[in-house]
């Protein structure tokens, strides 16, 4: 896959089962900051809720019309144009969605959104969203100690950040 074939398009009302299907996937749910299995009425919830925010951005990640993974960018300050991410894709998707994926996403955030900043987070025991972020060209900014609860332990928290300028340095590499 790659990722000129690749496009992000806005969630739709119609894509919700298919997304919900992948969150309640448990490879994908054990590593969110919620991991109970989201029901229909709470996913439709926040799916309409996020629409009546202009500052979020739901997108679907596609190939040839089939549809692998979802993005979510959040502005966080809009005058400093910083935005946290987070992502996921299809339990099903082929070899290569991740990378695809995230450059799809960056060139959106960067290009089509102008930031100057965008900003991820990953749980440490999350070890192929560390390397895939730090793949991407995104720096490790904090070390968050037992910052997150999922009702049964605590979980160390990775912060990370990558500048308008980085990327468009690794894209000219």
């Amino acid at each position: 896959m790659t990722p000129a074939s690749t496009i992000l398009r806005p969630l739709e009302e119609a894509d919700l089962a298919q997304v919900r299907q992948w969150r309640n996937h448990p490879e994908v749910r054990r590593f969110m900051y919620t991991q109970h299995e989201i029901v229909e009425a709470e996913h439709r919830a926040w799916f309409h809720r996020s629409q009546q925010e202009p500052d979020r951005h739901l997108l679907l990640a596609e190939t040839e019309g089939r549809p692998f993974g979802f993005v979510n960018i959040q502005l966080e300050d809009v005058e400093a144009q910083r935005a946290i991410w987070g992502f996921y894709l299809a339990p099903q998707a082929p070899r290569g969605s991740g990378q695809a994926l995230g450059r799809a996403a960056l060139a959106h955030a960067f290009g089509e959104l102008g930031l100057y900043k965008l900003c991820g987070e990953a749980l440490a025991g999350n070890v192929r969203s560390l390397k895939f972020h730090e793949r991407l060209g995104f720096i490790r900014e904090a070390h968050l100690r037992d910052h997150h609860f999922d009702g049964h332990i605590y979980h160390d928290v990775i912060g990370f950040g990558l500048l308008r300028s980085e990327w468009q340095a690794l894209q000219g590499a």
